[in-house]
């Protein structure tokens, strides 16, 4: 059963009304952010939140209500523009980097008597995790769960792997990302697909980082790294347009999760979570 205000139930009872839906992603650093699939900006009256419309743009399932403990799930789908932006980055290629690991979505739907006027409260229709994600070129499908999956999990919870579990920079891994991001400068000879900067770190240091734009036609916007040679970076997706020489950008390093790396390049190896010791198990002749 649903809980709503009087106002709700009231204006539910009439005969015409409005209705959008609003979607809340919160990242596992606390991050929320948060859409609408109607024509123009919700922003909900209790709480002061504001649901942004323009894109990207979100279908859904339809959402199950019942008794028990069976899990229910929910499926977006995700249509996004280079533009639009998830945790300062385009969403397609945030989605790609993995910022919606871990995350947790809540679907509410606002009903209204007229377009704008929330004051009658939002309603949740699903609150979940994140557990899966398919991305293509300008269509991600977002999967859900509500939290009695967590019921279902497997003990012990924590992965054995030589590779660290935590992300570099998150909670766990307790190091600061603007402390280890530099200020550099887009060089000459640049293409979409590999940016040439005046960075002077050695081979790899940004390797499976990312880096953001300061200034120019970029600026604002975040893209990952693949691989780093000297001065040249290349990325993860190839840019939207060409920066022009003299942009500035902020290049943080990236972390392959092995024990060397986490000793050796942040001096972090109290925070590893991996187990590079544990023996392989050998098989029978």
């Amino acid at each position: 059963m649903k809980t709503v205000s009087d106002s709700l139930r009231s204006l539910l009872g009439q005969a015409q009304f409005f209705m959008a839906d609003c979607y809340s992603f919160t990242l596992a650093d606390g991050t929320v952010a948060r859409f609408t699939s109607a024509d123009a900006d919700i922003k909900d009256q209790a709480t002061g939140h504001v649901f942004r419309s323009g894109g990207p743009y979100f279908e859904r399932s339809k959402v199950r209500f019942q008794i028990g403990v069976q899990v229910d799930e929910l499926e977006i789908a995700v249509t996004a523009k280079p533009d639009d932006l998830l945790d300062g980055a385009p969403f397609l290629s945030a989605l790609r980097s993995g910022v919606l690991d871990g995350a947790e979505v809540q679907l509410d739907r606002a009903f209204m008597p007229n377009f704008g006027d929330t004051s009658a409260g939002l309603m949740t229709l699903f609150l979940g995790r994140v557990v899966e994600i398919d991305v293509g070129r300008t269509l991600a499908t977002i999967k859900a769960n509500t939290h009695l999956e967590l019921l279902s999990l497997q003990w012990p919870w924590r992965l054995f792997q030589p590779g660290c579990a935590r992300t570099l920079f998150d909670a766990g891994c307790t190091l600061s990302k603007s402390a280890h991001g530099e200020a550099h400068h887009v060089t000459a000879g640049s293409s979409l697909r590999i940016l040439h900067t005046d960075l002077a770190q050695a081979d790899g240091w940004a390797s499976l980082g990312t880096l953001t734009f300061t200034s120019g036609a970029l600026g604002g916007k975040s893209y990952g790294i693949q691989r780093q040679v000297g001065g040249a970076l290349s990325m993860m997706v190839p840019l939207p347009s060409l920066p022009a020489a003299g942009d500035g950008v902020t290049i943080y390093p990236g972390c392959d999760k092995t024990q060397a790396t986490c000793k050796t390049k942040f001096n972090n190896l109290v925070h590893f979570a991996g187990f590079p010791y544990v023996p392989v198990p050998e098989t029978a002749a």
